[in-house]
């Protein structure tokens, strides 16, 4: 990983539009915490709550636009060939990005809704709950990562990609759940309070081998095509 790319790409995921919804976010997350507490039964809502917002909105979402733009900004305002004017593997590029990402997103997202499933008193969601968080930015970190890369108007893909694939199409059959991303981190929070969801019916290994295929793949395409891509 080279460390001069990685601090770029940190700094650049800093803005005043992205830190208001972080904070947005964050704050519904805990707002459902605690209405999850204060309900009937705490632990089917609470679960309910970490698995519907915590995978299908706040993880995707915020991987979503600092992900896209990881890359993307930096091809878009040209840019990008300032931080290899000296000869640096292409990959080495996507690795720095990819981690830059994550380390933004990761401590954030997984931060807020480990507090949130705290909040809730369900002590079975604790660490159910940071570890599908965790998965579910890795696995959207590297998909949004190659789409800022190969298209330009990302977010509004990315967008329709959330809403019409993820929350929309893996709910017509399994074979489009299979594909969907939320399913797995899903079914961890399932098989820890054993509260069904619909799509959270994966096994165990597959619910945590899916989400890292699918963000290395997106750091493997990452990588790939910044070698056939001529930044000028």
């Amino acid at each position: 990983m080279n460390p001069h790319i990685y601090r770029v790409v940190v700094r650049s995921q800093i803005s005043t539009g992205r830190l208001l919804a972080l904070s947005g976010l964050s704050g519904v997350a805990i707002l459902l915490a605690f209405v999850a507490r204060a309900a009937d039964d705490p632990v089917e809502v609470a679960t309910r709550s970490m698995g519907t917002f915590g995978t299908n909105v706040f993880a995707p979402f915020i991987a979503l636009a600092l992900g896209s733009a990881a890359l993307g900004n930096l091809v878009e305002d040209r840019t990008l060939v300032y931080v290899w004017l000296r000869p640096v593997p292409r990959h080495t590029v996507a690795t720095a990005a990819f981690a830059a990402v994550i380390s933004v997103v990761g401590p954030i997202v997984v931060a807020v809704m480990t507090v949130a499933a705290a909040i809730t008193g369900v002590s079975d969601l604790l660490v159910a709950t940071a570890v599908a968080t965790a998965l579910a930015v890795f696995a959207y970190s590297g998909l949004f990562l190659a789409l800022g890369l190969r298209f330009k108007r990302s977010l509004l893909i990315g967008l329709g990609y959330i809403a019409i694939w993820e929350l929309l199409l893996s709910r017509l059959g399994d074979w489009f759940a299979r594909l969907s991303v939320r399913s797995y981190p899903m079914s961890i929070l399932s098989d820890a309070t054993d509260v069904s969801m619909r799509l959270a019916d994966r096994s165990t290994l597959a619910s945590y081998i899916v989400p890292l295929a699918v963000g290395l793949a997106g750091l493997v395409y990452t990588s790939w095509r910044l070698t056939r891509t001529e930044i000028d």
